[in-house]
């Protein structure tokens, strides 16, 4: 695979089509992201361990010139998020090459994700996917009663220390001011954080942007289950409207459209739906 992502990253830069490639770079100092900015810079390009790319993407072409195309590297779950990014105006397609890179059966299996690989492979084998609902660690969330569901998370939201990690790992939270930042619904300085002023609050503003990456869940120091929560509203949203984040390039989100169409009485919308106009104001 290794040997794919060399020659599809060297040719990109050779010819002129990327004038960088975002990647990992190993040092003797470790593993982390790079921007790869000609052919022969790509020797300590690695593609392992898993890392998010795609709102270090968005971050890094914000500062560059507006001629400069930047190409990612990126598995399927940051493919995902980068359509998401680009379908709210936080990301220029036309300034991003995506170098799509499929997970091993391994990684899949890790991240429970039913869709490990992007929609054109230009690196490796795509493998079948995992039905998150018949993992062990899924379904004793769903098959618990509603109060006992209740007391579970309770349970585990109590370890919240309110680092922010969920928050700033994840690809989608770009939103600017912060509703977990704010006074009125987040009390600073107390922890655990709330479930509901502030993790309730952070996963619903995500149910239909989520992406499944995960990578909240990576971040988070105290290994709260966070991903599970997602999942759960990623398949309410399959179900009520047929739709997928992260897949569809042109539909917009169906909840916002719905909100917009039919808003409920004495209902204003919240301030985070210009996430879909104006870059970062929402």
């Amino acid at each position: 695979m290794r040997d794919e992502a060399l020659r599809v990253s060297a040719e990109l830069l050779a010819g002129g089509q990327a004038h960088g490639v975002l990647g990992l770079r190993a040092t003797p100092a470790g593993v982390a992201p790079y921007v790869f900015g000609a052919p022969d810079k790509l020797d300590e390009l690695v593609l392992e361990p898993k890392w998010p790319l795609a709102k270090l993407g968005m971050q890094l072409l914000e500062g560059l010139p507006a001629d400069y195309r930047l190409a990612v590297i990126c598995r399927g779950c940051d493919e995902r998020a980068l359509i998401e990014l680009v379908k709210r105006h936080q990301l220029d397609e036309g300034r991003l090459v995506r170098i799509g890179m499929a997970c091993s059966a391994e990684q899949a299996r890790a991240c429970l994700c039913p869709r490990p690989y992007p929609q054109e492979i230009m690196i490796g084998t795509m493998v079948d996917g995992v039905d998150p609902f018949s993992d062990e660690r899924v379904r004793r969330w769903m098959d618990a009663d509603a109060e006992a569901r209740l007391q579970l998370w309770r349970n585990e939201f109590a370890r919240c220390i309110k680092c922010y990690g969920c928050r700033n790992a994840c690809p989608i939270c770009v939103c600017v001011p912060c509703k977990l930042e704010d006074d009125l619904w987040v009390r600073r300085g107390e922890i655990p954080a709330d479930m509901i002023s502030y993790h309730l609050i952070r996963a619903f503003h995500l149910s239909d942007t989520c992406v499944a990456c995960g990578a909240c869940q990576d971040a988070c120091p105290v290994d709260i289950p966070l991903l599970h929560l997602q999942l759960v509203m990623r398949r309410h949203l399959q179900e009520a409207y047929g739709y997928e984040a992260g897949i569809e390039r042109e539909r917009p989100s169906p909840v916002l459209a719905d909100l917009r169409q039919e808003p409920l009485p004495g209902c204003r919308e919240p301030a985070w739906i210009d996430s879909m106009g104006e870059k970062h104001e929402t």
